[in-house]
C-alpha cells in the first residue's frame, strides 16, 4: 500500500449499509458482497472515497447490518477476490486502486461453478416453472460439490430469480435461462497453478515459499485464497506446510513429505473421519473437554483442530444453554485423510472402545 497522505478511515454511517432485511432463503454473503461492490464503485466515481481509504472494521459493519462477523468476513473475501479491496494484517481493509492501470481479473469461484452445475442439471432434466428442485444433499452428491457450496449457489439462483424458496424446498420460477459453461477451475485451483509455476521457476526443492501475505500481493488475491491454493498443492505433494517459523516448503514434483503431523492435525483427521462415518448435518459433537480427555491432549489443541474444520465449513459454534459444536457439512475423505492414520499405532479401525476411534 503506497500513498503520500495517511489513509482516511471510512465510517459506518457514511456507508449507510441498508442491507439488514434478508428475504427467505436469501444468501446474506451474496447480498452484502453485491452491496459492497456497488457502494465502492459508486463512491469512487462520485469522489466520496479514494483508493487506500480504510473500510470500517468487520465487527462494526456486522453489528450495524445485524449479521455475524464471519458473514461480513466471507463477504470481504469475495469482494477482495473481485479486486475491489485488500486486507493487511494489523492494518485493516482498504480500497484498491481499480482505475489506475489495474485490470480486474475474472476468476471462477466455487460458488460460480456450483451455480452452473445446478443450472446444467435443471436443463438436462427438463425442469419447468413450478417444479420442485431435488434436495441440497442430492445435488451435492450428483455434482460432487460440498453441501455448503451448493447452498451458497442456491442463494445465488434465488437472487437471479431462477428459483425461489417454498417451505423447506426450492421451486423453479423460470426455465428461460441457459448454462453458461464457465471454466471448470476454481479460483484456488488457478492460483495453485500460478504458485506451482512460480516455485518451479524460482525455487529449489527444500526452499521456503514467500509468506501467504507476500503471495497474495504477487497474485492479486486474498490471503484466504492463497491458503486454499497451498492446501491443494500440499495434497499433491508439491508443498509441505508447517505453522510457525517453519513456513511452507517447496518439495518439487512427486516429493512427499515424511515429517510427523502436529497433534492438532492428527486430531483434526480423526474428527474429520468420525464426522464422515457417524454424523449427519446438524448433529452436535462432544464438548471440547470430553474430546480433550478422549485424546489425552489439551483443550487448546482440540480447539485448534475444531477451528480448522470450522474454517473449512464442516463445523459451526453456538453459545448458550443449548450451544456447542455442530456439523454443517460432511467431509469427503480421500487417501490424504489417512496420511497419519496409516503411520500411528493408536488408531485401530473398528475399535469400539472409543467413540472417536471408529
Amino acid at each position: 500500500m503506497s500513498q503520500k497522505e495517511p489513509p482516511r478511515q471510512i465510517t459506518v454511517p457514511e456507508m449507510a449499509p441498508h442491507v439488514h432485511a434478508f428475504g427467505a432463503g436469501e444468501n446474506k454473503v451474496i447480498k452484502i458482497s453485491a452491496w459492497l461492490i456497488n457502494w465502492i464503485t459508486a463512491a469512487l466515481e462520485e469522489g466520496k472515497i479514494k483508493p487506500y481509504d480504510m473500510l470500517p472494521s468487520k465487527s462494526d459493519l456486522a453489528f450495524h447490518i445485524g449479521v455475524s462477523r464471519g458473514t461480513v468476513q466471507s463477504a470481504f473475501r469475495y469482494v477482495e477476490d473481485c479486486g475491489y479491496i485488500e486486507s493487511k494484517q494489523k492494518i485493516g481493509t482498504y480500497i484498491k486502486d481499480t482505475i489506475s492501470g489495474y485490470k480486474l481479473k475474472k476468476l471462477t469461484s466455487k460458488r460460480e461453478l456450483a451455480v452452473e452445475a445446478i443450472k446444467k442439471h435443471m436443463v438436462e432434466h427438463g425442469y419447468k416453472e413450478g417444479d420442485l428442485l431435488i434436495s441440497t444433499r442430492k445435488l451435492a452428491s450428483l455434482t460432487g460439490i460440498s453441501n455448503t457450496t451448493i447452498r451458497t449457489a442456491l442463494g445465488s439462483l434465488i437472487s437471479l430469480g431462477i428459483i425461489g424458496k417454498k417451505y423447506n424446498s426450492f421451486i423453479v420460477l423460470t426455465s428461460s435461462f441457459k448454462a453458461d459453461g464457465v471454466e471448470t477451475k476454481t479460483l484456488a485451483e488457478k492460483v495453485a497453478e500460478s504458485i506451482k509455476i512460480y516455485a518451479s521457476a524460482n525455487l529449489n526443492p527444500g526452499d521456503r515459499l514467500p509468506s501467504n501475505s507476500e503471495l497474495a500481493g504477487m497474485f492479486d488475491v486474498s490471503i484466504k485464497t492463497i491458503h486454499d491454493a497451498s492446501k491443494l498443492l500440499v495434497r499433491e505433494g508439491i508443498l509441505y506446510s508447517r505453522r510457525g517459523r517453519y513456513g511452507t516448503i517447496y518439495l518439487g514434483e512427486n516429493q512427499p513429505a515424511h515429517a510427523e503431523m502436529y497433534s492438532y492435525e492428527k486430531v483434526e483427521q480423526k474428527i474429520r473421519h468420525y464426522i464422515s462415518q457417524n454424523c449427519a448435518i446438524g448433529d452436535k459433537l462432544p464438548a471440547i473437554k470430553v474430546l480433550a480427555d478422549e485424546f489425552e491432549l489439551s483443550s487448546k489443541t482440540i480447539k485448534k483442530a475444531l477451528d480448522n474444520l470450522a474454517e473449512e465449513g464442516f463445523l459451526t459454534f453456538s453459545r448458550g444453554r443449548n450451544g456447542g459444536t455442530f456439523v454443517t457439512d460432511i467431509p469427503q475423505e480421500g487417501a490424504e485423510a489417512y496420511q497419519w492414520l496409516a503411520l500411528t499405532n493408536d488408531y485401530i479401525p473398528g475399535n469400539k472402545n472409543s467413540e472417536l476411534n471408529n
